[in-house]
């Protein structure tokens, strides 16, 4: 997978918690701070495992950078 389908899975999965929000996000969009608020983060965490096929190993309860650009590294590297 490359690091834009992986980009592209993370604004599916937005989409998803908050439709039309997708959109308006970059690499640099803290999805926590800028998207989304705590109940919507994790059910966009679940959104996002279902997209790539399962639990993302990286992503645990200490984890806390929730930027877009993160993100994407997390799923490109787990495919």
């Amino acid at each position: 997978m490359t690091e834009q389908h992986a980009f592209n899975l993370i604004v599916a999965a937005v989409d998803k918690i908050a439709p039309g929000k997708g959109a308006t996000i970059t690499p640099h969009t803290n999805l926590a701070t800028d998207v989304f608020d705590s109940l919507d983060i994790m059910n966009f965490l679940f959104a996002l495992e279902k997209a790539v096929g399962g639990k993302l190993k990286e992503i645990d309860e200490e984890f806390n950078d929730f930027s877009v650009g993160s993100l994407t590294k997390i799923v490109h590297r787990q495919s």
